[in-house]
């Protein structure tokens, strides 16, 4: 627990909370742990894992944190969450089902995180859209991104869909989530940058989060979801595919004022202090490199046997080149953001020089020392190009996990 109370923002939230955003929601959840058992033992199993993968697996807990939180949770049937109304015990089970899936996707137990995704979905549908107070929206935001890397896993995507982008992608909620969180009033000289980071950070959150939908309606046309091979099944994609890259297109003329200064590395004084220069050009870049690696995904996809188009081709040299940018200026032994790991996969997935495949698979080693599955994930990569060479054909990466490890499992 003292390892949490501490705890930075994690690796899936780090570019797209503030440090701020995740402080002040971090004493919320210590608060709710010293008066509920479930939030308590989810939370410790959360930190648990962290904990142990930072440090090693002899830092690892005795007490088996996870199956006390997760029996907790499948036990939990209360009345007052069945009727949609607000609640503490409502925040509480929320609170619980974020950290379990979160520790279900790292570790790879697919099932266990559907199921947790699917009874924080059952929340959101049964509560009123008006009724959720600011943290339960923080966290049906932050239960949406694990969504997205849950459903390339064949999950259900079901925080994805169209029709509930309109009330689950919003600007995050104040840091003033309860009342008994400092506000500005408390800290003025601490919390002008801030403010100014929020005002310019939000759009390009707004855009990577609707992005994350495109993840939703792409893998529910791959053949995990769906039947595919006859003509019928193909000329209903390819058709559903053309829909989807109208769609992106769209989303990208609506992309933020500032993401094309920020991206070519204009955010330089004397407009924006050097901090926040650094911490919103990275985030920009990263959200446009998912965009295109959207692009990337449909393709393989949707038009598995054909060409890249040009459109496509486009794609992997604008992935080339945003994660060079973003690698620029790192140490050697630091890490790209591990939300940059999904458009390196792509990237890998379809670049033929080898010097660019050894770049793509060190950096994506490198990620394991921030958090996720990067070593297997190089590993699949390793195996999806050898095979592809071979066959000159596209390989479905999900397939080739199950090859190699017998499971797929979530790109984080």
């Amino acid at each position: 627990m003292d390892y949490f109370i501490h705890a930075v923002t994690p690796p899936i939230l780090s570019e797209v909370e503030t440090q701020k955003q995740w402080f002040a929601t971090r004493q919320i959840l210590v608060k709710m742990a010293n008066s509920s058992r479930m939030v308590r033992w989810a939370v410790l199993a959360f930190s648990n894992l962290m904990l142990s993968r930072h440090d090693g697996a002899w830092m690892a807990s005795p007490q088996n944190h996870y199956d006390n939180a997760a029996a907790e949770v499948a036990s939990y049937d209360k009345n007052d969450i069945a009727s949609g109304k607000h609640s503490h015990d409502r925040e509480n089970l929320l609170v619980a089902l974020f950290f379990l899936s979160y520790v279900d996707i790292l570790e790879a137990r697919i099932e266990a995180a559907h199921t947790h995704l699917k009874r924080a979905y059952r929340i959101f549908q049964q509560g009123s859209k008006g009724g959720f107070v600011g943290l339960e929206k923080q966290l049906f935001l932050w239960l949406r991104l694990l969504d997205a890397r849950a459903v390339s896993a064949g999950g259900d995507g079901l925080f994805l869909s169209q029709d509930d982008e309109s009330l689950l992608v919003q600007p995050s909620p104040s840091t003033n989530l309860h009342n008994d969180t400092p506000t500005a009033k408390d800290h003025p000289e601490d919390d002008i940058e801030d403010v100014l980071f929020q005002i310019l950070y939000q759009p390009g959150i707004l855009f990577f989060q609707k992005v994350q939908s495109f993840m939703g309606r792409i893998s529910q046309i791959d053949p995990w979801h769906r039947s595919r091979g006859t003509v019928e099944d193909e000329t209903e994609v390819m058709n559903l595919g053309t829909a989807i890259s109208a769609d992106l297109r769209s989303l990208y003329e609506q992309r933020p004022l500032l993401m094309d200064h920020a991206v070519a590395g204009r955010l330089t004084a004397p407009h924006i202090s050097a901090h926040l220069a650094h911490v919103i050009t990275r985030s920009f870049r990263t959200y446009l490199a998912n965009y295109y690696a959207s692009k990337l995904h449909l393709h393989r996809v949707a038009y598995k046997m054909f060409p890249l188009t040009k459109e496509a081709a486009e794609a992997v040299a604008q992935i080339r080149d945003l994660a060079r940018l973003v690698a620029e200026g790192l140490d050697v032994e630091d890490a790209l953001p591990i939300n940059m790991l999904w458009p390196l996969l792509m990237l890998g997935s379809e670049v033929q020089d080898s010097e660019e495949r050894d770049w793509i698979r060190l950096q994506i080693i490198r990620m394991g020392r921030v958090a996720g599955n990067a070593r297997i994930t190089a590993r699949v990569l390793e195996e999806v190009q050898a095979r592809q060479d071979n066959t000159k054909t596209r390989v479905d990466i999900r397939s080739v996990m199950h090859d190699i490890y017998n499971q797929s499992f979530a790109i984080v």
